[in-house]
């Protein structure tokens, strides 16, 4: 009977201990419903992604190898930030990122050849804008010293007698200042012309540079975006249409990879997750922090 009696003691132990085990799962089950009831996108954020390169058009003139570096670069940023293991290389089972060529491309990269063409004309530009007037009034400070010089020059030629007393070294001193005078008013020609040729070439600068503002005024294609991260029931699939730099490219990465945990756009433009791509977006900032921490709830 004690061995029947230890045997029925063990077995209800047992079930005791399922029982409390269950409840706590349930528990956590509930919780878990609870918690993506209230954050739904909080669930992107259970696990580590997986990736994997899909498609990659040779217009992109990247080889396989070196577009999984450069999305390993993009990952890396949301790894080492957020100081966790978000974004893996899966190359078997990871959604896919597809890069296809799309004639916004060419779009992108004649635009940014505007950006660095206008700047190269401003560059060129400013400078003349603010030293030619200043050469220019000092010409005129030195033509009219000049002016002064010759008047004096003059007055003393009217007022020289030949049969006063050394009059022949007067003479000889008008001469040489008079020579000297000459010297200087070629000298000032020179600096006029080169002045005025500085003028016309800063003039036409301008011009070429307005040209190209204007053709670049005309109607644009319609908006697009450079990549898109596609979420369908918790699928994903990232897709990239262009690029003009390795910089941007793996800064468009980071961008959709950031859309993959479902964070929205923030405000800041040196942000990752700011809505357009621009030259200020090098890192993850604390905007794409804080966007991180508050859609998948990390402290």
């Amino acid at each position: 009977m004690s061995l029947l009696f230890r045997l029925i003691f063990i077995a209800i132990l047992v079930f005791l201990g399922w029982r409390l085990w269950n409840h706590n799962a349930v528990g956590r089950v509930g919780s878990d419903i609870t918690q993506q009831l209230l954050n739904p996108k909080a669930a992107y954020c259970q696990s580590p992604l997986g990736w994997r390169l899909g498609a990659l058009d040779p217009a992109f003139n990247l080889t396989e190898v070196q577009a999984i570096e450069l999305i390993t670069t993009a990952a890396n940023m949301w790894n080492d930030t957020t100081g966790r293991t978000l974004l893996v290389h899966d190359p078997k089972q990871g959604f896919v990122i597809d890069f296809k060529f799309d004639a916004r491309q060419q779009q992108v990269l004649q635009q940014r050849l505007l950006q660095r063409n206008l700047a190269r004309y401003d560059d060129a530009i400013q400078p003349g804008l603010q030293t030619l007037p200043e050469k220019f009034a000092e010409l005129d400070a030195k033509v009219a010293a000049f002016n002064q010089k010759n008047a004096q020059l003059q007055q003393q030629v009217a007022q020289w007698q030949p049969n006063a007393k050394n009059a022949e070294t007067q003479r000889h001193q008008l001469e040489q200042q008079q020579q000297s005078l000459v010297r200087e008013a070629n000298w000032l020609e020179q600096q006029r012309q080169q002045l005025l040729r500085d003028r016309d070439y800063l003039n036409e600068t301008i011009r070429q540079r307005n040209e190209l503002v204007q053709a670049s005024a005309k109607p644009a294609a319609a908006s697009f975006e450079v990549g898109v991260m596609h979420i369908k029931q918790q699928q994903r699939q990232m897709t990239l249409y262009a690029f003009s730099s390795t910089t941007d490219l793996i800064a468009t990465i980071a961008h959709e990879f950031g859309h993959a945990f479902g964070i929205e756009h923030t405000q800041e433009p040196d942000s990752i997750m700011f809505h357009q791509l621009n030259a200020q977006q090098q890192r993850l900032t604390d905007a794409d922090l804080k966007a991180w921490q508050t859609t998948c709830q990390a402290g």
